[in-house]
This record gives C-alpha cells, sequence and structure tokens, in this order.
C-alpha cells in the first residue's frame, strides 16, 4: 500500500508530537502532562493519511482497522473472562500488538513514512481507552449486581446500545463510567447525573469514587464538607463538594455511594 505523506492539522505543534511520542513510549506522568496529550490528540481526529487512492483521516483510519475489525471481538472476550480487573490487560495488549503489526503490514513505519509514529499513537490511545474503558464497565457491573443494587446497563455487544448516552440507570438517575476525571476539568456541560470514576494519587490507582451533580445529590442526601479534586482522597470518607471551572460536584467514596443507593432503593 503505497501511501504519499501524513499531513497533520493546523495548530499541532511541537509540543503535541512530543506528548503522543511520550505516550507510545510510556512516559506520560502527571495530570497536566495527560491534559496536554488528550488535546493534541483530540487535533489528530483531523490528521489525513494520503494515499494514491484518497485520503483517510486518523479518525476514519481507527473506525476501520480497529472500531470495526476489533471492538466485538474483544468484548465477547472480555465478557467471558472470571477475573476482569486482572486479566483484562493482557487481552486489550494482545489486540495492542495486532494494530502495530497491521501499522507495519501497510508500511506506517516511521522509517518510509515520517510522522509514521504519531499515527501509531493515535490508534494504540483511543485502542486503550476504549479497551480499558469498557473493561472498567463490566468490573463495575459486575460488582454492583454482587452488591444487590438495581439498576439497568446498556448490552455492550449491540453497537447501537453501546454507544448509549448513559452507561447505566439507577433509581432514574443516569449514570456514566469514566477511568479518570479529566471528563470534570473541560468546559462541556456534563449530561449524567452522576460518574463513576476511578482516583489516581502519583499515577497509581487509588480508590473508586462517585461523582454527582447537585440535583442527583439532592436525592441521597447528607452534609458535605468543602474540596478540590486535589483533597478528594483526604476529604473522605465525607463527601465532598467541589467546583472545577463551571461544574460543581459532590463526591464520595464508592462502597458508601453504594450503600446509599441501597438504602434508597430500600425505601422505594
Amino acid at each position: 500500500m503505497t501511501v504519499t505523506e501524513i499531513q497533520l492539522p493546523a495548530g499541532f505543534t511541537a509540543d503535541h508530537e512530543q506528548a503522543v511520542i511520550n505516550y507510545l513510549a510510556g512516559n506520560l506522568q502527571g495530570r497536566k502532562v495527560w491534559q496536554a496529550a488528550f488535546a493534541a490528540y483530540d487535533l489528530l481526529d483531523r490528521a489525513t493519511l494520503v494515499m494514491p487512492e484518497g485520503h483517510y483521516s486518523f479518525r476514519a483510519l481507527y473506525q476501520e482497522i480497529v472500531d470495526r475489525q476489533m471492538a466485538d471481538n474483544y468484548l465477547r472476550e472480555l465478557l467471558a473472562l472470571d477475573y476482569v480487573r486482572e486479566d483484562s490487560p493482557a487481552l486489550w495488549s494482545s489486540y495492542a500488538r495486532q494494530i502495530v503489526s497491521i501499522c507495519q503490514q501497510r508500511g506506517w513505519q516511521e522509517a518510509a513514512l515520517p510522522g509514521a509514529r504519531v499515527l501509531q499513537s493515535y490508534l494504540l490511545c483511543w485502542w486503550g481507552a476504549f479497551a480499558r474503558g469498557y473493561a472498567f464497565e463490566v468490573e463495575v457491573f459486575r460488582d454492583l449486581r454482587n452488591s444487590g443494587v438495581e439498576f439497568q446497563a446498556h448490552d455492550l455487544l449491540d453497537r447501537q446500545e453501546r454507544y448509549s448516552p448513559s452507561d447505566l440507570i439507577v433509581s432514574g438517575m443516569t449514570g456514566d463510567i469514566k477511568t479518570s476525571v479529566y471528563f470534570v476539568q473541560v468546559a462541556t456541560p456534563l449530561q449524567h447525573d452522576f460518574y463513576i470514576v476511578r482516583l489516581f494519587v502519583q499515577g497509581q490507582s487509588y480508590t473508586l469514587a462517585v461523582m454527582l451533580q447537585s440535583s442527583a445529590w439532592e436525592e441521597i442526601n447528607g452534609d458535605t464538607i468543602l474540596g478540590t479534586l486535589g483533597t478528594l482522597v483526604t476529604g473522605f470518607p465525607y463527601p465532598v463538594r467541589i467546583k472545577q471551572g463551571v461544574h460543581e460536584l459532590v463526591a464520595l467514596r464508592y462502597d458508601e455511594w453504594k450503600r446509599r443507593i441501597l438504602r434508597l432503593q430500600g425505601e422505594i
């Protein structure tokens, strides 16, 4: 497959390129560094691979190579795992190696194609977000069922449901499951009543938490203390009210949220 060039979008700087190369090398550390990388990958949605038969955006290449060919098989294998948290990293890594192999087979290597590492990093980043995100979803869904929480979840094997607006509904409240708190740090309006998230402290997975919009918190109710994203962990076990940009949320430990939901559902 003959490739002419990779065209990077306007505004994609040397710093952006370094961020995505650092991701490829596993050298991203710290919230600000990750924010720069996310901004770079958003820009790369508009990057283009130019070939004699046409121009292909990085996003279109991801959909062709990864989403259409790998997503369903991965999810079926994921759901068959007995121990999702322990065994899913090896599973999604095996698919990541397939992506690298496809890039090599198509001649998308740095020696032959300047910018090829950027394309490969883009594909692997979005694959990693997909694979880890759904592994976390399955982990949470199984735990909620085992805990006796009543909820409705979207069907991961149904492509239309997979991309439904919410991941789950609990007592009439819509929820989303996130592997980071990055969504709180952007100005985009929050679409869900609550968010189940994995918090990280100094790069290490620390605890599960739930972040609720004020209207959803009123359904559960209780006193809160004031805090920030950076002080959530030290504020626990108390519910912590935070203001981040345009967002105001109440965060509490996942286990405490489950306890309060079970009490709420027992009263209904």
